[in-house]
């Protein structure tokens, strides 16, 4: 103990600014465990959030006593990048999310990885620290790879307690693949072709054996053509230089309580023929589709051809990106993948053949955009997507062919216009593009508008009386799906009923003033009310207004001025 604790005080100032600090417990079994565990330098203070964790269990040669030998842990990989100052903070779909590491050691006296050193890890995680429950990913390497398929695959129990596993050049350690298959638990699983050390048939024999089990997720497998044994700092890459997405964003779209996630499809688009004259082609997947979700990533790779090429926005949010330097003929292959919103991941390859010869102009691609459905009266058009294979887009027109007359177009030639003052209806509207040899394309777009029209305004309800009649007069401020205005006469301003109508001028932002004149009893006094009926059938009603013509005859008579209003 006192060897132990002289290595921990030489350690201390340095897994104080880590944030790795060594821990012990004793397993149910009675077996101790040294392990380190990394929570940010933030941690006490960010009291609600509930992060998401990682277990980590290494290779052979880092086994130990878990005391004074706990630090040939911090030889590999996730430990090793902790112990350099990694901060183990990553962003995935927006959100950025720290993890907490538990690294254990494996006793000498074992020649692999028992499954309950993970058990152990799950119960003190659960136990112990501000975890997500939903989010406990168990990954390792070699040895500890073998580890990881051990705890997944020995019962049924076990995978339903992690989000995801990630083995790493895993030894064959593997129980049963069909509890793993059969908890729909996702896998990504990594080795290289010429590992001498585990052969590669480890993982390729163990990623079959859960597709023989016809999981529904099915799992991910990375194979390096090279590396040997020791491909963890590739499988582990906290950027991008081996895969993108990497793997820590893979961990932080994986979540138990969600339903199995639906894989999305990557479509790179039709094959293209261009001349070395052009040396240009644009590349998009946005045709691809996630029916569960949203694609989050596209990423362009040439995967054959001349090496010439060069990927101007190699990842993108939205698929788009020009290929340069086609300067060499011959067929050139790019690989688009994409990611959903849960770093579910799809691939597809498109050929662009290059050649000497003169070659047709390939007309721009028209995207108008998603069709939508709003309840604003104003919507952005969006026609960002569209390109020109082989070229640029010079212009863009939007033009509006059905729906209700009262929308404007802030501008037509716009890629993302305006409309304006949409009311309850279906509005089609086309995007007209026109390439740099002339070529024109078009592509329709359907806004399905659920805003109530507008209410109509009564700016100005007046009556003139006179033994010509009574004459009604009244200004709208507004109009848009009005239909008509029935008149209503009462003699006694409770019961109405309908005795005209008057027709609508149309939809006008500025309102109308309409008249109606009524030829009454000269014995009575009238009651009106104008009752405005929208082509929906909403409607409503406008003050009531007195006309009595006695009063006013007499006024006439007596010589006073007539009318009022």
């Amino acid at each position: 103990m006192r060897t132990f604790l002289s290595v921990a005080l030489f350690l201390a100032p340095f897994l104080i600014s880590a944030q790795q600090v060594a821990k012990s417990l004793t397993a149910q079994n009675g077996t101790f465990i040294g392990f380190y565990e990394y929570k940010p330098t933030d941690y006490a203070t960010q009291t609600s959030t509930r992060y998401p964790v990682i277990i980590f269990m290494h290779g052979i040669g880092e086994r130990g006593n878990g005391t004074s030998e706990l630090s040939r842990v911090l030889a590999n990989a996730i430990p090793r990048y902790i112990n350099a100052g990694h901060p183990m903070r990553f962003t995935w779909n927006g959100k950025t999310e720290t993890f907490l590491v538990l690294s254990p050691q494996l006793s000498a006296s074992y020649g692999d990885w028992p499954a309950f050193y993970a058990e152990e890890m799950v119960k003190y995680a659960k136990a112990n620290l501000n975890i997500d429950t939903n989010r406990i990913i168990v990954t390792g390497l070699s040895l500890g790879g073998g580890g990881v398929w051990q705890y997944a695959s020995i019962n049924a129990n076990n995978p339903k307690n992690l989000a995801a596993i990630a083995p790493v050049c895993g030894t064959c350690s593997m129980v049963s693949a069909c509890n793993i298959a059969n908890a729909s638990l996702p896998t990504w699983a990594f080795h290289a072709t010429n590992d001498g050390t585990v052969g590669v048939g480890c993982t390729t024999g163990g990623i079959s054996n859960i597709l023989n089990c016809n999981p529904a997720v099915k799992p991910l497998m990375t194979i390096y053509p090279d590396g040997g044994h020791a491909i963890w700092d590739r499988a582990f890459d906290t950027v991008y230089t081996w895969q993108n997405p990497n793997i820590y964003e893979w961990f932080l779209g994986q979540n138990k309580s969600k339903p199995v996630n639906i894989l999305p499809v990557a479509r790179a688009g039709t094959d293209l023929t261009i001349s070395t004259s052009t040396a240009i082609a644009n590349l998009s997947g946005i045709t691809s589709t996630d029916a569960d979700g949203n694609i989050v990533r596209y990423i362009w790779k040439q995967i054959a051809g001349p090496g010439s090429a060069t990927i101007v926005s190699p990842v993108s949010t939205n698929g788009l990106t020009v290929i340069n330097n086609l300067t060499n003929t011959g067929t050139y292959t790019f690989e688009l993948t994409v990611a959903d919103d849960r770093t579910a991941i799809a691939k597809d390859n498109v050929n662009i053949v290059v050649t000497t010869s003169p070659t047709n102009n390939i007309p721009p691609v028209v995207v108008a955009g998603t069709d939508q459905t709003t309840i604003s009266s104003t919507v952005t058009l969006d026609g960002e997507n569209t390109y020109d294979p082989d070229g640029v887009v010079v212009s863009y027109l939007w033009n509006k062919i059905s729906g209700p007359a009262t929308t404007t177009i802030s501008n037509p030639a716009s890629v993302m216009p305006v409309i304006s003052n949409l009311v309850n209806g279906i509005y089609l509207f086309t995007l007209t593009a026109q390439d740099n040899l002339g070529a024109i394309s078009t592509d329709t777009v359907t806004i399905v508008s659920t805003a109530a029209a507008l209410p109509l305004k009564f700016v100005y309800t007046g009556i003139r009386t006179s033994t010509s009649g009574n004459q009604l007069t009244w200004i709208t401020s507004q109009e848009f799906n009005n239909d008509y205005f029935e008149i209503e006469q009462s003699t006694n301003g409770i019961a109405f009923k309908a005795i005209g109508r008057v027709n609508s001028l149309g939809d006008a932002a500025a309102g109308h003033e309409y008249n109606f004149t009524h030829n009454a009893s000269t014995n009575t006094v009238s009651y009106y009310r104008i009752h405005q009926v929208d082509k929906n059938g909403s409607n409503s009603y406008s003050k009531i207004l007195v006309a009595d013509i006695q009063k006013e005859t007499t006024k006439i008579s007596a010589g006073t001025k007539s009318g009022k209003r």
